[in-house]
């Protein structure tokens, strides 16, 4: 999953001559870089796409085949690893790399699952890792088996130079992040905890953007936004559509839909969000916005809401919620029985989708209302137990409420000296990431997790994860491998 969050972040790869003082022998970057690539490509190959297309003899994405390529590399150096199944195929993998323990371990975090493809509209085999005009092209190349093959090539580069640091590395490439984590992340905290326990993680969900081959801005991810999905239910009655009712479930459900429109949830600047502004009013980018930037990031409510007219700083203040489904009816010359609007809401940390249904259903004049909650079971039963409800809320996806990362800790000094040290002169702000990541799991047992995107992307390729076409630049893998080295010497050593 990656997203772009909020305003433009730009990036570029100068990665600079090779550290001298690295902790025991200074790693080959250039051959390093080579074989990431090469990893990338093998890694893309291997099909996870997740759920499988319509029609797939597999039911289910299959990570572990992946994973156990992924456990002949680090074998191959010397790294034992171990793979945990949530079911038949939905592999975990988890590897180490030992320090003195004087520290908490750091844990290198990437999902190895993908989403679908429509192939037509691609330019080139999604699944063939073909390089072309210095991209390697496929889906996962930037979401998320970039960030996997990256992490790999560091943990080897550690062992090839038997660095001692002061935390244990930790790597775990986990399965299903693309569908509910369920199999994957969530499994791994709930279940195994005492393989991957920590206390920072670096994870997808930063941004790192090219301009005129020159690093400009980074963004690392410091919080995220969270995810829920509600549906608003509106009964009907059925009959021939010959003889049209006085009510129709579809007019009752467009006049509730038409009150929703106007509906906003409080401004509220957040301590990641304030900083991320204050940086990026440097920008030459954000020109027009610098002064009410400058204004909102200090704490003045009235800039921060002349923010809000830009759909993106809008969705970094707010709570947001947008239908995106809607079903009803089943047969043209049939009344419909009932309409349902599938309604996806991201939240800022610490809001509750609870209090936004609440405040959303007022405005509209509602002022009883059921919430069901407890998956499509437990709705059917609802419905079966209460024949004479015109209408109901079923919240079918209630987030995961991770806090946010602190700022100011060693892992975040350590991104922004890595970042300030390959990239002299670039901005560097915190981030919130409007889309979901695995992060939220960790966050919850209260570790920091730092969403980074070690590749530099250009404006060209930036939109493709999640949309056809996706590349990533072969010299942005080896930029990766030096970004997440130069990290690591920062808070472990």
């Amino acid at each position: 999953m990656r997203h772009l969050a909020g305003a433009l972040l730009l990036l570029g790869s100068c990665a600079g001559p090779a550290r001298q003082d690295a902790p025991a022998g200074a790693p080959d970057f250039e051959r390093a870089g080579r074989e990431a690539s090469d990893l990338l490509r093998e890694l893309i190959r291997i099909d996870t796409i997740n759920p499988p297309p319509p029609g797939s003899p597999k039911p289910h994405a299959d990570e572990t085949a992946l994973l156990r390529r992924v456990r002949q590399v680090l074998a191959a150096d010397g790294i034992a690893s171990e793979i945990f199944e949530s079911a038949a195929g939905r592999g975990n993998l988890v590897a180490r790399w030992p320090g003195t323990g004087e520290k908490k371990p750091v844990l290198l975090m990437a999902h190895v699952d993908v989403v679908g493809v429509d192939r037509a509209k691609w330019t080139a085999d999604p699944l063939s890792a073909e390089t072309r005009g210095g991209f390697i092209w496929g889906r996962g190349a930037q979401d998320d088996k970039d960030d996997a093959a990256v992490f790999v090539q560091v943990l080897r580069l550690l062992a090839r130079t038997r660095a001692r640091l002061k935390r244990d590395v930790l790597l775990m490439l986990n399965a299903d992040e693309e569908s509910s984590g369920r199999f994957g992340a969530s499994f791994m905290v709930e279940r195994h905890w005492d393989k991957i326990a920590c206390e920072f993680v670096l994870n997808e969900g930063g941004r790192a953007l090219l301009r005129d081959g020159r690093v400009v801005q980074y963004g690392f991810q410091t919080a995220e936004k969270i995810y829920n999905d509600f549906r608003i239910w509106v009964r009907g009655e059925s009959g021939h559509s010959s003889v049209p009712l006085p009510e129709n479930a579809i007019y009752d459900a467009a006049r509730l839909l038409s009150k929703f429109e106007g509906f906003r949830t409080p401004v509220r600047v957040t301590e990641t969000v304030a900083a991320t502004l204050a940086g990026l009013a440097e920008s030459p980018a954000l020109s027009e916005w610098r002064a009410t930037m400058k204004k909102a990031a200090a704490g003045d409510l009235p800039a921060a809401v002349k923010l809000c007219e830009n759909p993106r700083f809008n969705a970094q203040l707010r709570s947001t919620f947008v239908p995106t489904i809607v079903r009803g009816g089943f047969r043209e010359n049939v009344l419909p029985p009932d309409v349902e609007v599938n309604f996806n809401a991201r939240l800022l940390p610490g809001d509750r989708i609870d209090d936004l249904i609440g405040g959303l259903l007022a405005h509209a004049g509602v002022e009883k209302f059921d919430l069901v909650e407890g998956g499509e079971a437990a709705i059917e039963k609802w419905k079966r137990e209460h024949p004479k409800a015109k209408g109901a809320v079923f919240l079918v996806d209630r987030g995961v409420d991770a806090p946010a990362s602190p700022l100011g800790t060693d892992m975040h000094r350590a991104l922004e000296a890595a970042a300030r040290k390959l990239s002299p002169g670039a901005i560097v702000v915190p981030q919130m990431a409007t889309g979901a990541t695995d992060s939220r799991f960790l966050r919850q047992k209260g570790v920091a997790c730092y969403g980074i995107n070690p590749c530099p992307v250009g404006e060209e390729e930036e939109s493709t994860p999640h949309h056809h076409d996706e590349r990533v630049r072969e010299s942005s893998v080896g930029f990766g491998v030096r970004f997440v080295w130069e990290t690591l010497l920062q808070v472990a050593r």
